[in-house]
């Protein structure tokens, strides 16, 4: 047990060393970001199974000692053949054939260079046509390399998502004030106005307690005196970010994101919040409602200047869909999207779209890639490609559409592509978004 104790103390210590030595983080985030992985952590087996290598290490180490001691080296020898190489070669060869397995999508994707962006500013095609042109960048480091590759492959909006605490569903445990760094974002304003880029603040809340699938759109309180704690929270925390949007001049600002249950439950908070977010911030206003959401029981699109959609829409029914079958897919949805269009007078904005590269993308596109996803299931850039493909062919165009913000960039990232998860760092599908912006 002491053991057992010391491995995960010093699991816990090295985290928080790995971050303090990041340049990503000021110290009140740090704090917030590491209380936030550990309290993740804890809840998950995997941790308690790694906090047991160093045990299992003295235990072998202390058997092969005795090996020696029993038959000198033979014994030592015959247990390292036994209890080492054995084990390492089963390991080694069942992790072979399971990354065999995971690539082995036949997939040459020829790259298209031709559409990509050779200058060091962004080629502006929203003053044009309108239509945004973003993604969700993470972790932003300082010497925007990561902006470079986007500007490249013609993106001209970045999505920043900070994020608000709030510990369970059902109480008001809400973050009191807001952790932000005016010298941080001013940073990073400059970063981003280098190259031209427009920015839209997203905040976000975070649900430390999604035990039994609850999530942010289901935020609820039990009383009235809970909400109005609840909304007086988040309305400084939105404020703040409002204030801060509007000091550096970002040009768009997201009132929530995925708040189905607060918004459809309290529609005079919105209302009221709305109107004060005006009185601070002079840009463009949207709320990121779920793709699943009744969008007529939001009650304040007349207020925005966007209809705001997570854009998880299922657009296939089986796995390794065609391109045809996701353009088909697709086009059930357009009809609803064009009527909320004309019924509230406002464009339609994707404020997340995005596919993992899994075979299964198009069906359930919303799913989170969990480590088991990581470790066993087949990547498939195919899929990715083609949902981002049917995407442009059938959606980017309609009258409606105001575009796109895709989720996610994880800066310094280094995606060589052979992973299922959401970025599109290394793979076709940066190809077919850079075609699709052109």
């Amino acid at each position: 047990m002491i053991w057992y104790g010391l491995s995960l103390f010093t699991l816990g210590i090295s985290l928080l060393l790995l971050l303090w030595s990041s340049d990503n983080f000021e110290e009140a985030e740090l704090w917030s970001f590491y209380g936030r992985v550990l309290k993740s952590m804890l809840s998950n087996s995997i941790f308690y199974l790694i906090g047991l290598i160093p045990y299992l290490l003295s235990r072998l180490i202390k058997s092969l000692i005795y090996n020696y001691h029993k038959n000198r080296f033979k014994g030592l020898f015959k247990g390292l053949a036994l209890k080492v190489l054995l084990p390492i070669g089963a390991v080694w060869l069942s992790l072979y054939l399971i990354d065999y397995y995971r690539h082995g999508e036949d997939f040459d994707y020829k790259w298209d260079f031709t559409v990509e962006n050779q200058t060091n500013k962004i080629r502006n095609t929203f003053a044009k046509d309108q239509k945004q042109r973003g993604i969700h960048v993470f972790n932003l480091s300082a010497d925007s390399l990561d902006l470079a590759i986007l500007n490249k492959n013609n993106f001209e909006w970045i999505t920043f998502s900070p994020f608000i605490d709030q510990e369970k569903f059902n109480t008001p445990s809400i973050s009191e004030k807001p952790r932000i760094s005016v010298d941080r974002w001013a940073s990073t304003k400059k970063m981003v106005d280098a190259y031209g880029f427009k920015v839209m603040l997203k905040p976000h809340i975070w649900l430390s307690d999604q035990s039994n699938g609850i999530w942010r759109s289901n935020i609820k309180m039990t009383n009235e005196v809970d909400w109005d704690l609840w909304f007086e929270r988040y309305e400084i925390n939105i404020l703040a970010y409002a204030e801060l949007a509007e000091k550096l001049g970002f040009e768009q600002f997201c009132i929530g994101t995925e708040l189905h249950t607060p918004v459809v439950d309290k529609p005079e908070q919105w209302l009221a919040l709305i109107e004060k977010v005006k009185r601070v911030y002079n840009g463009k206003l949207t709320y990121a409602a779920n793709w699943n959401d009744d969008l007529d029981t939001i009650p304040f699109w007349d207020q925005l200047d966007f209809i705001g959609i997570q854009a998880y829409f299922p657009i296939a029914d089986h796995r390794s869909p065609a391109l045809a079958d996701l353009e088909t897919g697709w086009q059930q949805h357009i009809p609803a999207l064009a009527h909320s269009s004309e019924k509230y007078g406002k464009p339609i904005l994707f404020t997340e779209i995005g596919y993992k590269s899994t075979k299964n993308a198009g069906n359930i596109p919303w799913e989170w890639n969990n480590l088991s996803n990581r470790f066993h299931k087949q990547i498939s850039r195919k899929t990715q490609a083609l949902c981002y493909e049917a995407f442009f062919n059938v959606v980017w165009q309609q009258p409606w559409f105001a575009g796109i913000h895709i989720w996610e960039w994880q800066s310094r990232g280094v995606s060589d592509g052979n992973n299922n998860s959401f970025t599109i760092e290394g793979k076709p599908a940066l190809n077919i978004v850079a075609k699709g912006f052109k």
